[in-house]
Parts: structure tokens; C-alpha cells; sequence
């Protein structure tokens, strides 16, 4: 096989051009081609500057095929790094080519935000969608399907804290090199250590010297990604320890029966989590493809239980933003009463000059702070361990160009799963819970240094075992509430 490789980019904004000086770095002499619905003076200058063929084109149902495949050749790869832009038609184009595929989340071509038609697009009904087209094409070129750094990593990173979990809860492991290598071992390992609650955890820190405006929708990664999950009803893996789902919650009626749809968007609710810097802090939910994936992948038969009884930990992703962040959040306030045009409509301007919003992401501008990103997986036995990245904006900058440090997480990500999709060529669709995660965690892991590993007895209600998804529950509470004291401030003074 020839190192030199054909990569076509579906998008070029903060996370296509992060990932470029990677690819430079891990696929030498490879051909970048983007293409991007815009093609403003900063993404010339750049796709200039990293050797990039930017073509300007906005990928839709009816031109994708023409726009991509002329590009496209056996063994190159086409990633999907565009909101709402479809995984499975892309995929399928790909696969027809003979090519890798590689996104970052399981993505539709609009994404339905009114509450008569948000099912559609809800993370569940992507992956379902996902998942048959998976089941008819076995075998097929490898696909890696929400493997950025979460959706993705993560899944990774699970593992590895689940390993560290049981040496502290059960030292005599400790001589036991044995690691797990099938689902069915892992979520055995995460039953025998009594795995209650997994929260992808992340607390952001970046800050930057430029203030936010009134106006301004602002965050580290991506404006529109970012705004449509906070408007997206929550999704979160239900655990088989849950006492009763929560109000207005409901079950799925097909296909996986890992999760649950909460009443709420992501904006609208709060939870307590934990990081080894920050301690005991305020989240939001996001719903996130993670979510579902996990707990279906560590769902286990019950020992000695009825036929068909099953044991399952409640995942869910609890994001703490950055501050100007969290100031934006207060902007979506007004969409929850429009219409599901007017909200497109809103969303579409969210990019222009003179909208009724303008957005940026902090990139140049940032001076100090981390992105804090990892998994805390919680047992019922009293102690749990939170495994993850420390990575801050300087340590960022001295790994790569045109990164932040969130941006550099995907992006390593990124690149380690298009470099085990070469090692594995012919594995069809794969989810990262399926991957090979040692070789891949080594890939990405000095893009993600420092790791942090910590052992925590915390508990979001320190007399109870229970770890039931109320106890972590803030009722009435945003991350946008004004004076609200956030735990994390009490921590840290």
C-alpha cells in the first residue's frame, strides 16, 4: 500500500483545518482536498498555507455525489467534517469508491428541531439508521462511524479507567495481566466492579483576551455543532440501578432499549460532575451518539437472572463550557418557542454579518486555560476513577498550528482512526467502542498529555450509595442561570 494517500474533507472550519498539520505529520506527502460551503479570506489563507485544494461547495442530498466522487479513489479517505451533511450517504459514496470513511458524529442532512419532528434526528434514530446499514453491509471497507475525540476517544478511555478502577477496588487484580478483549468480557468487568454511572466529563477553561459581545455566540469548537445539541432533547444511556425515569422521560419503542429521551434540551439542564482540577462543578447535558453506545456496549446479561434480564451503567456527557461559552447559552432562550423554520432560519444566520447573531470560535485569541476531558466511571463500592486529558492552549500550540486545545483532541483522534482503519481495511462499519484500544490510544495519546488517572471517593450526595441519576440532578438550574453558586467555584476557593 502506498503512503501516499487522497484525503477528502467535507468542511473546513475549525476542525478541518485543526486536523490538517496532523495529517501532514502521520500521512506524508498525502493530497488534502476540502470542500467547504464558504471560502472566506481566512480559509483561503490557510488552505494556502497547509498545501490544501479548498473548492467551494455546499454538500447536499442532491449534488454530493457529483461534488465528492471525482476526487474519491480506492484506498483514500473521505471524512465527514460538516454539521448536517449525511453520514450513511456519504458513507455508502465512499464505500462505492472503494475508500475509508471516517465522522465525527452520525449526522442527517437537517437536523429537525421542533417537538413534533425532533425524533427524527435524535441520536437514537441516527444510530438505529446507522446500525442496519451496518448489518447489510458486513465486511465491506472500513467505516468509522463518531470517532472524533466524543463521540469517539472516549470509548477509549473507558476502558482504560475501568482496568485502573479495578486495581483499587480489588488490589489482588493487580497480578492479573489479563485484559479484557471481547464486549462481553468488558461489560462483565464493569458488573463484577458494580459500574453505576459513566458521565463523559469535561470542564473547559479557555479564555481569551477579546470579549464576547452581546451578540456574539461563542465557543471553542464549533458554533452551529454546539447550538444544535443544546437544542436537542437529551439523550442519556439509562442504567438497570435507576429507580424511576425522570419526569416527562420516555423509552424508545425500537431498536436499542440502552436509552432514554428526557423532557429537557441540552440547555435546560443541569448536573453535578467532577474533574481532578476543578473538583465538584455544574454541567449541562448534551445529547451525544457516546451516550447510547456505551451503555449498549456494557450491557450484560444478568447471572442467575430471568431470561432476558440485563445489567446496564447510565452514561451521559456532562459539559461545562467556556465561560463565554456559557454566556452564549443565554442566546437560545428565545428559540424555544419558535417554529421549527424560524429556528433553521435563526441557525442559518448565526454565521452572518449582521444577523441577528454572529458567532465565533476562540481560537488566535485565547491566552490561557485547559479543556479538562475525560470519563469518570463511578461504582457503587465508594470509589471512583475520572481518566482523561489536562491538554491546555500552550501545550496545544507547541503540538500543532491552527489548534486550540479542544480542537487538538479531535483531530488526534481523528488521525489515529484513520490510521487503524488502514491496519484493519476490510472490518465494515465500526463504532469506536469496537476498536482496537490500545493501539489507538497510543496514537492519540501524546496529542491528549497530560493524562490525568485520579481516584475520587466523591459523590454528588456523599451519604448515598445510590448513584441514581436524581442525586446528580440540579431541578430549576442552567448553566445560564444568574446567581446561581456553582459548586465548582465553592471548590476552588
Amino acid at each position: 500500500m502506498s503512503d501516499t494517500v487522497r484525503i477528502v474533507m467535507v468542511g473546513f472550519g475549525n476542525i478541518g483545518q485543526a486536523v490538517v498539520p496532523l495529517l501532514h505529520a502521520h500521512f506524508p506527502g498525502c493530497h488534502v482536498i476540502a470542500l467547504d460551503q464558504n471560502r472566506d479570506a481566512i480559509r483561503r489563507a490557510r488552505a494556502a498555507s497547509m498545501g490544501v485544494e479548498l473548492i467551494q461547495c455546499r454538500v447536499d442530498a442532491l449534488n454530493f455525489s457529483q461534488a465528492i466522487a471525482p476526487h474519491l479513489r480506492a484506498e483514500d479517505f473521505l471524512l465527514n467534517l460538516a454539521p448536517a451533511v449525511s453520514s450513511c450517504a456519504l458513507l455508502a459514496l465512499a464505500q462505492s469508491c472503494g475508500a475509508f470513511y471516517l465522522d465525527t458524529g452520525i449526522e442527517p442532512w437537517a437536523y429537525a428541531l421542533s417537538n413534533e419532528s425532533a425524533d427524527a434526528t435524535s441520536n437514537h434514530a441516527l444510530r438505529e439508521a446507522m446500525l442496519t446499514v451496518q448489518r447489510a453491509r458486513p465486511g465491506t471497507q472500513t467505516a468509522l462511524v463518531a470517532h472524533g475525540a466524543n463521540p469517539g476517544f472516549v470509548s477509549l478511555l473507558v476502558k482504560r479507567a475501568l482496568l485502573e478502577l479495578a486495581r483499587v477496588l480489588e488490589p489482588s487484580r493487580a497480578d492479573d495481566h489479563r485484559v479484557p478483549r471481547t464486549r462481553q468480557q468488558w461489560a462483565a468487568l464493569a458488573q463484577a466492579l458494580d459500574v453505576r454511572v459513566i458521565q463523559i466529563s469535561e470542564s473547559d477553561t479557555q479564555r481569551a483576551d477579546t470579549p464576547r459581545a452581546a451578540d456574539e455566540f461563542v465557543n471553542t469548537w464549533s458554533v452551529e455543532g454546539f447550538a444544535t445539541e443544546c437544542l436537542q432533547p437529551v439523550e442519556i444511556g439509562w442504567g438497570t440501578h435507576e429507580r424511576v425515569l425522570p419526569a416527562g422521560a420516555r423509552r424508545w419503542r425500537d431498536g436499542s432499549q440502552a436509552a432514554i429521551q428526557l423532557a429537557q434540551r441540552g440547555h435546560e439542564i443541569a448536573v453535578q460532575t467532577w474533574t481532578p482540577l476543578r473538583g465538584p462543578l455544574t454541567a449541562c447535558i448534551l445529547t451525544h451518539n457516546e451516550s447510547i453506545s456505551i451503555a449498549e456496549y456494557f450491557t450484560a446479561p444478568v447471572e442467575d437472572g430471568r431470561a432476558g434480564e440485563v445489567w446496564r451503567p447510565t452514561v451521559y456527557y456532562a459539559y461545562r463550557p467556556c465561560a463565554d461559552a456559557v454566556g452564549s447559552m443565554a442566546l437560545l432562550g428565545e428559540m424555544n418557542e419558535m417554529g421549527e423554520m424560524d429556528k433553521m432560519d435563526k441557525m442559518d444566520k448565526m454565521g452572518e454579518t449582521g444577523g441577528n447573531w454572529r458567532e465565533r470560535v476562540m481560537k488566535d485569541e485565547i491566552v490561557a486555560g485547559e479543556d479538562e476531558l475525560g470519563v469518570l466511571v463511578m461504582s457503587g463500592r465508594g470509589q471512583s476513577v475520572w481518566f482523561g486529558s489536562a491538554l491546555s492552549i500552550a501545550r496545544a500550540r507547541e503540538l500543532a498550528p491552527y489548534n486550540n486545545a479542544t480542537s487538538l483532541q479531535v483531530a488526534s483522534s481523528i488521525v489515529a482512526g484513520m490510521q487503524w482503519m488502514r491496519e484493519h481495511p476490510r472490518e465494515g462499519i465500526v463504532e469506536s467502542d469496537a476498536i482496537d484500544d490500545e493501539a489507538a490510544f497510543e496514537r492519540a495519546r501524546p496529542y491528549w498529555e497530560p493524562m490525568q488517572c485520579a481516584t475520587t471517593a466523591w459523590r454528588p450526595e456523599p451519604a448515598s450509595p445510590a448513584l441514581t441519576f436524581d442525586e446528580f440532578l440540579l431541578p430549576g438550574r442552567t448553566l445560564a442561570t444568574p446567581d446561581s453558586p456553582d459548586p465548582a467555584l465553592a471548590h476552588a476557593a
